[in-house]
Formats: C-alpha cells, structure tokens, sequence
C-alpha cells in the first residue's frame, strides 16, 4: 500500500481545498517542513516578517476561500497573532501552521531556544486557542492525519483560524496515502433540513408580500465569502432596492437598477439612505455585523421594521431564530421568487453625481467621490483602517470589482499585506486585472515592508498614500493637536522603489486637486504595467464627511448620556 509523509498528507490537503500557495517566514524548527511544501504542489511565499505573513493569508483567503501561512515555534507564531486576531474577529478561514521542536527534544529536560524556559511546550498553543476554533499539535502519528482532517474541517465550517503545531520527526513520519481519498474535508456546516429550511422560505416570501416597502441591505459578517456570490441574483430576481454597509461593500453591483447607497448610520451616503433605511418596514439584512464604525458609532436605529437577519448558522425573523444557513437559503430564496408577482417597490432616490469642481488642495470629500471614476471593472481595492476606509463609503465602486477592508478588528498597517494575498490569490484564479492600495502613511509605516512583495510575483498594483501628518481617525477619538498622533515624514516613493530596486516602478507627489485629476486622467498612467505610487499631500484637519457626522454623533450621545446621569 503506497505511503507518503505525514508533511506531504498536509499539505495535500491544504491543496485539495483550494489553497495554491503558503506564506510565511523560514526558521529552523520549520526548515525540514518547508521543503516539503513545493513538492507537494503548493507555492512558498516568504514574507518580510510574521505579521506581513498573516495579513497576506487572511487577504489570500478572503479572495479564495481559505489561506495559510507558516511560522516557527515561539517568536514566530508569536508575531503573527494580530494577524490571526483580524481573521478571527471578521470570519476568515486562515490555517496557522508552526513548526514545532522534534518529540525528542521536547521530552529531553533541556532548555531549547524560542521556549519560556520552562520546559513546558504548551504555553504558545493556549494563547493561539484564544484565536483559533481549532487546534491541535501533531505528536501521534497514529491520529495525526485525523486531527489534520478535523482542524482544517473546523476552519471552512466555521470560517475561522485554526492552527497545527508540527514537529520534524512527525513531518517526515510516513501515514497511508489512501487517507486522502477515504475521506473528504467538509466545506461547510451539516445543511438543515428541506423542512426546515422550506418553512423559512415560506415566512421571508410571506414577509416580502405583505411588506409596502421591502429592501435588501447586504452586510459584511456571517464570512461573506461563502453567500456573496447570491446578493446580485437576489437583487435581480426580488427586484427591490438594496443597500450596503462599510463591510458589505465590493459585492453588491454598485451601478445596478436598485442601489441605492451605502448605510452608516448616521453617516450614510448619500443623504437619503436614511431616509430609504427610515420608510423600509420588511429588511432582508444579509450577514449583519453591527459593530461601531459600520453602524456609524451605532447610530443605524432599526427599531421600525422587521428584520430578517441572515446568518451563517442560523436566520432569525424579529426575534425567533430558525434553523437555516444563509449561503444554502439564499439561492432556494431566490429560486422561489420566480413564482411570485412583482413585490412593491417604493422608488429610491438616485445617487448624486459628485460635484467635479476641483478644490485647490487635495480634500478628502473631492478625493473620495473621484475614486470613482478611476475605478475599473474587476479591480480589487484594498483599503486601509481609517480615513481611506470611510471615505469609501462614497466611492461607487465598478462592476465586477472586489473591495477588502477590516472595519471591525481595525488593525493599522493590515491593507499592505492583505493586498499582497489577495492579488496572489486573484492571479492563481485568473480574475486579476488590476491591485488598487489605499493607505494611510501611518499604517504604511507598520508594513512597508510588504512593498518587497507587492511589487514582485506579477502584481502591478497602484498605490496611493494618504499623507496627512500621521494619525486622523485617532484625533476624532482624543489629541487632535497631540505629538503622539504624528508619524514622522518619510520618503515613500523612494522606498516604493528601494524594496523592489529591479523591479521599474514610478512614484508620484501631488499636493493640489488639479495635480492628481490630472494624473488620474493620464492615460499611461491608467494603463501602466508597471507598479506606481502616489504620495497625496492632505491637511491633517480634513476628514470624510462620514467620518466628522459619526464622531458628532457619538459626541452627542455621550453628552445626552452624562445630562442624563447629571454627570
């Protein structure tokens, strides 16, 4: 019977759920595992450091389904858990996979480099569970193909990390090769039932008949990743209006019949959102993910309709909860409306064009609204915590374009190498046309290391830089004037250019509106094949419209809040 390494067993199957290429950082207890990566038919990307490592896989992941990285035991794995922290608050299917000591070494009662220098070997892997659904350290060789099976099963059906400590001797230990083929990693949680599910069919239809203004707000939690290829055939086939929140954004079709805006709460856009959120009475709300800045500092008010919550393991309706799955509903659902008659639908106003009068310097609100035209169709667009997050509330992205962002876990320095995995991953799919990187030059200074990647392995990407004297998001929250919200300047075309030095690559500066419209207009620079910079020089006191209304409003509520408690 044909044997093959327990490593190999791994990595196949890594390879068998769609997982093309590994990223991470070589270090010694890992060393013997990583020559086993490439043979068996994966791709090894080394990163600058661990954290650039786990936000390339949770970018990697969110494009393709599922992403890994590999670190070595201690400082390693260590280093990666922001990372893996991110993947974890916003549902992202991220293996961690750490090379541990050999058993022997681990039994021997010698103090090894990268422990505590206790002896124990257990510490690391508690702190990982904190962030993982699953783990498991390989030390039977008995069981090892089995765990392996149950934590990379844990992973795609909860849609979280997980992580599997090996050791050398465990890798290199031989197993069946016909455990690959006796069973099969699960991809998602057990389905309900027909009956179950049917009745809840039955309820949303009934719901959608009776309702004088339904509406479809698609969201960004319940990992979007598994439902959203259904948003755009639900929205053609109820042929109602539908919105979309700061995570939900790059799914719905921006420039569809029945868009409406995004909704932030009291900082949606446009304008009339509210007022479209305020007249709706039954709300198909896919993947809701109320958390701070998606709601507009919890300012969305949803007290006056009912609300079907669409959830991974469950769909609940006011306040019953059904046994349903939202990415096994949503086609049965839209399968269903076929045979019923034209739902009423109250009309939405359309979406201002944006005011193209060009402002003397580069102003946020102006910068936003002109993304929009820069935009192609099936460009991926990764922005950053902060300004650039928000602002793109505003941007009406393209048709066939995927947007990326971490609005909830909000980890600075996350867009750069998020976009490296997520340009990664388009390629081996063949859906890559064209990487857009908005960041701010705060965050910019965490990761710069990532432009070592970004502009190698095929990726073109266009960077734009927001250099507004450091931190903008933080002065709403307290400092407005503080030094500790400043970044010292740095020279980010040149270092655009030194970390890939063979690699052509052209950096702009711009300071007024006119110099980037004009820019953004340049046909060579639309249609260059070589990565490009734009350092955007912006006061530090402007701010996304949406970004000075949420903090109002937040500023408001606490002052209502300490009247009320005579404070």
């Amino acid at each position: 019977m044909p044997e093959i390494l327990i490593g190999e067993y791994l990595f196949l199957r890594l390879k068998e759920i769609g997982i093309e290429t590994i990223f991470g950082v070589p270090g010694d207890f890992e060393l013997a595992l990583l020559d086993l990566v490439e043979p068996s038919g994966l791709s090894w990307l080394g990163t600058p450091n661990e954290l650039i490592a786990s936000y390339a896989a949770d970018g990697y992941a969110r494009q393709r389904g599922a992403g890994a990285l590999i670190t070595t035991f201690g400082p390693g794995e260590l280093s990666a858990l922001c990372g893996i922290g991110g993947s974890k608050c916003e549902k992202v299917p991220v293996v961690h996979i750490v090379g541990y000591p050999t058993m022997a070494a681990q039994k021997s009662g010698k103090i090894l480099h990268h422990t505590l220098s206790d002896g124990s070997f257990e510490h690391y892997i508690k702190m990982s569970g904190e962030l993982s659904c699953a783990t498991a350290v390989l030390k039977d060789i008995g069981t090892a193909v089995q765990e392996i099976d149950r934590v990379l099963g844990a992973m795609l059906v909860n849609q979280e990390p997980v992580y599997i400590g090996i050791s050398e001797d465990v890798a290199y230990a031989k197993t069946w090769s016909e455990y690959l083929d006796r069973s099969k990693i699960p991809r998602g949680p057990p389905p309900p039932t027909e009956e179950a599910e049917g009745q809840v069919v039955d309820k949303v239809l009934e719901g959608l008949r009776n309702a004088k203004a339904p509406i479809v707000v698609v969201d960004g939690g319940a990992a979007r990743g598994s439902w959203a290829r259904w948003v755009n055939p639900l929205v053609e086939a109820l042929k109602i209006p539908v919105f979309n929140t700061l995570l939900g954004k790059g799914i719905v079709d921006e420039y569809g019949e029945f868009y409406g805006g995004c909704f932030a709460g009291a900082g949606s856009s446009p304008e009339s959102v509210i007022g479209a959120i305020k007249r709706a009475d039954y709300i198909l709300w896919l993947g809701n993910f109320p958390s701070d800045f998606n709601t507009g500092m919890f300012s969305e008010k949803i007290d006056h309709a009912t609300v079907v919550d669409f959830q991974r393991f469950s769909v609940k309706i006011d306040k019953t909860f059904y046994d349903a799955q939202i990415d096994t509903i949503l086609p049965k659902i839209i399968e269903a409306a076929k045979s019923i008659p034209q739902l009423v639908r109250f009309q939405i106003e359309p979406i201002p064009a944006p005011d193209t009068t060009l402002p003397g310097p580069i102003m946020q609100d102006w910068l936003w609204n002109r993304m929009s035209s820069f935009l192609k169709p099936d460009d991926i667009i990764v922005t950053e915590t902060g300004t650039s997050q928000l602002g793109f509330s505003v941007t009406r992205l393209p048709t066939g374009s995927h947007l990326w962002t971490q609005a909830v876990y909000g980890s600075i320095g996350y867009a750069s190498g998020a976009a490296v995995g997520a340009a990664v991953a388009a390629k081996e799919m063949g859906t890559y046309k064209r990487m857009v990187l908005i960041t701010g030059e705060g965050s910019l200074q965490l990761t710069v290391q990532a432009f070592s990647m970004l502009n190698r392995h095929g990726i073109v990407p266009v960077v734009f830089v927001v250099n507004n004297k450091g931190y903008t998001v933080e002065r709403f929250f307290r400092g407005w004037n503080a030094k500790y919200n400043d970044v010292p300047m740095w020279d980010y075309g040149a270092l655009f250019r030194a970390f890939a030095p063979e690699v052509e690559a052209r950096a702009f500066k711009v300071s007024t509106a006119t110099e980037l419209d004009t820019l953004l207009k340049d046909e060579e620079f639309n249609n260059a094949d070589y990565p490009q910079l734009v350092d955007m020089i912006i006061d530090y006191k402007d701010a996304p419209t949406i970004m000075k209304t949420t903090f109002d409003n937040k500023k408001q509520e606490i002052a209502a809040l300490m009247a009320a408690d005579n404070i």
